[in-house]
């Protein structure tokens, strides 16, 4: 989380090299988004106006900040989430419920401690080409890279080597 998402893309962007595939706007429920990439690591940014950590007793030091909002892990595809969901309901872990997240599909989960977690999977079914206008595509290559990422194979959306 970021109080401000084009600081957090300079310093990643310029200072350590990571790359913004994508900066998603503001929707219902949620303020914009960042997808910014080190290599075939992918992380979420997201922006939260007025977030600051030391309002909430964490400090900026290492070890003194607290654990990590969430985790998000990734399957090759919808047959292996739907696997995935079963194992968790089983446990009690989810309340089972696919949600599309854009391009991607994702069932929450609570692991033993309440900490929470998704997996997720590229949406079979998404378009691309469905980009929303409040949505800055940064680069045009962020579908195949996603795709990497997700570790999904789709026939003509293979991400080039």
């Amino acid at each position: 989380m970021t109080a401000d998402l084009e600081g957090f893309r300079a310093f990643y962007e310029d200072t350590i090299g990571l790359e913004t595939t994508m900066v998603l706007g503001a929707g219902p429920g949620h303020a914009r988004q960042a997808i910014v990439h080190a290599g075939d690591a992918m992380l979420h940014v997201f922006e939260v106006p007025g977030y600051d950590p030391e309002s909430y007793g964490l400090a900026p030091a290492i070890f003194e900040r607290g654990r990590l909002d969430h985790l998000g892990f990734t399957v090759v595809d919808e047959t292996a989430l739907r696997a995935m969901r079963d194992r968790l309901l089983a446990v009690g872990a989810s309340s089972g419920d696919i949600r599309r997240l854009g391009p991607m599909l994702s069932v929450r989960f609570h692991d033993p401690e309440g900490f929470e977690g998704e997996v997720n999977c590229l949406d079979p079914s998404y378009d691309p080409a469905a980009v929303r206008v409040e949505d800055e595509i940064v680069d045009p290559r962020w579908f195949a890279r996603l795709a990497r990422v997700l570790h999904a194979d789709f026939p003509n959306q293979r991400s080039k080597p």
